[in-house]
């Protein structure tokens, strides 16, 4: 599978690695010999330089310790990194090289060696560079970052179960963080679908605003052929992209967008053909208009048979609205037209002056779509003095007269064009 992206993993691999790991060190002296007076007292004063950040003089004091035959390995710990610190990396790369062949053993020189050849894309090389590597004789802080190192040289190598073992072969408490875009891509590369969702969910619950966590997820809804859940994460990926301009993101937006895809990933457990009878809220009205806006005519046609609409609802008009749509989306004119014509047809709700008011104008409006969607379907199946009757009825309706006349007027005027041509 291509790569979404070419996401920068090396970022974690900082100064852990370098020689100052302590138990490491400690251990590896056990196995070598001790640093004699003449290397100890070049290595005390290149470290005074060190912590200046002179490290060009701290390297011309070391220089002599590195001409040895065999420089102790200590010498390699320091003196590699202070060349990575002059960055001149290929000469720090070559050292790291020297060194892990005259003590293939040492663990601390082995981890900086596959680090430098990672940053080289020198992937085959680092596995086989850690592959004699003993977690168990370093801190459990540069273990992670070893497993984490291994699994992303398999991931640059498209060895997405060599990543997966890696990473994953412990309990999923003990994943940490920043491994989670590791996992995801190698799920993702192996069509895990569902694998890899949840392993989005979960970076998600780390990183809420992580835009590449919310593609990642929208991706893996797409291999589930759940396409509202895909639309809605992509929304959010993309509303992450506008507002990452420096500042933090719209959170009352966002957590409106994670309510929507909430909602959107419940869809599948609303359509029950054998609920009948049910109430029909807002929250089934949202879920079907998304499924209708995925494209999904049927199953959104599906979900709304499952309710019964005939009693007192507020949502009647909106509910035949949307059934017309999605019939009409189903080139089933004649169901369309006759879902459309059911909206305005109840009585208003119940309530004060000014509620009353609002569902007049809310039930105005539906009205008058529908009026308007019907004239156009009887348009397009050529049935003009259908939606000429239509088009009338629309300009008694409030705010919609302008827009019903001009609809009516260039109809008859195609009307007159075509008895010409008889």
């Amino acid at each position: 599978m291509q790569r979404i992206q070419k996401i920068a993993l090396l970022l974690t691999l900082t100064g852990a690695f370098v020689s100052l790991n302590c138990h490491a060190q400690e251990w590896a002296a056990k196995q070598e010999r001790a640093l004699n007076r003449f290397e100890s007292n070049l290595l005390n004063k290149a470290s005074s330089l060190l912590e200046r950040h002179d490290y060009r003089a701290a390297l011309t004091i070391m220089q002599p310790l590195l001409e040895q035959a065999t420089p102790h390995p200590t010498v390699f710990q320091y003196a590699c990194k202070t060349i990575a610190d002059t960055e001149a990396e290929a000469e720090s790369l070559g050292c790291w090289q020297r060194g892990y062949k005259l003590y293939p053993n040492n663990d601390n020189i082995a981890i900086n060696l596959a680090h430098a050849q990672l940053q080289f894309e020198q992937f085959e090389a680092a596995i086989t560079s850690l592959a004699g590597v003993n977690l168990a004789n370093v801190d459990q802080p540069i273990a992670a970052q070893v497993r984490y190192m291994r699994g992303y040289a398999y991931y640059q190598l498209a060895q997405y179960k060599a990543v997966l073992t890696e990473l994953l072969r412990q309990d999923i408490k003990q994943v940490k963080p920043h491994w989670w875009p590791l996992i995801s891509y190698s799920q993702l590369g192996l069509e895990q679908w569902q694998a890899a969702k949840a392993s989005a969910e979960q970076w998600l619950t780390l990183e809420p605003v992580n835009r590449t966590a919310w593609q990642v997820l929208m991706r893996s809804e797409l291999g589930l052929n759940q396409l509202v859940e895909a639309a809605v994460a992509n929304d959010i990926a993309e509303s992450l992209l506008v507002d990452n301009t420096g500042g933090a993101a719209d959170s009352t937006g966002l957590l409106a967008q994670i309510k929507a895809y909430n909602l959107a990933a419940s869809c599948s457990r609303l359509v029950n053909p054998k609920a009948s009878h049910a109430e029909f809220s807002a929250a089934n009205f949202a879920c079907a208009q998304y499924t209708w806006l995925s494209g999904r005519y049927q199953q959104a046609l599906d979900m709304l048979a499952a309710f019964d609409i005939t009693s007192q609802n507020q949502l009647h008009d909106d509910f035949y609205l949307l059934q017309g749509q999605l019939f009409a989306g189903l080139k089933q004119g004649d169901k369309a037209r006759l879902a459309w014509a059911k909206v305005g047809l109840q009585a208003l709700p119940l309530g004060s002056a000014a509620q009353i008011k609002h569902a007049r104008q809310h039930r105005n409006q539906l009205q008058g779509q529908a009026l308007l969607l019907i004239g156009q379907s009887y348009w397009l199946d050529g049935l003009w003095p259908e939606a000429q009757a239509s088009y009338r009825k629309l300009a008694q309706t409030p705010g919609f007269a302008t827009i019903a006349d001009a609809f009516n007027q260039r109809l008859s005027s195609l009307v007159l064009f075509d008895e010409k041509l008889r």
